[in-house]
């Protein structure tokens, strides 16, 4: 299998231009194949998805990645996810 170099540099920037079907879908998947994780955002694999929907690539694509590649894309995508929340929190304190 050919190993495909794939360009995450921007990957914040793509995952703003997705919308909530994008992330239904990514979930929907990941619940389907029987995700035990109680609230997505924290599952790796929806991570994966929606990263990869991002970037317009395969979710296999995301997941034949080096370990280093992969935590770096699903510990960002999960940043991103999470980023308004901080900002709300850090405002009312």
């Amino acid at each position: 299998m050919e190993d495909k170099k794939i360009d995450f540099s921007n990957l914040e920037i793509k995952l703003a231009e997705l919308n909530a079907q994008a992330f239904q879908r990514a979930e929907r998947v990941c619940r389907m194949a029987a995700d035990p994780t109680p609230d997505i955002i924290y599952s790796s694999n929806f991570r994966a998805r929606l990263a990869a929907e991002a970037l317009g690539v395969e979710f296999r694509d995301i997941m034949a990645l080096n370990l280093s590649e992969f935590t770096s894309i699903v510990s960002r995508t999960l940043n991103f996810l999470l980023q308004n929340l901080g900002a709300e929190i850090l405002d009312k304190s």
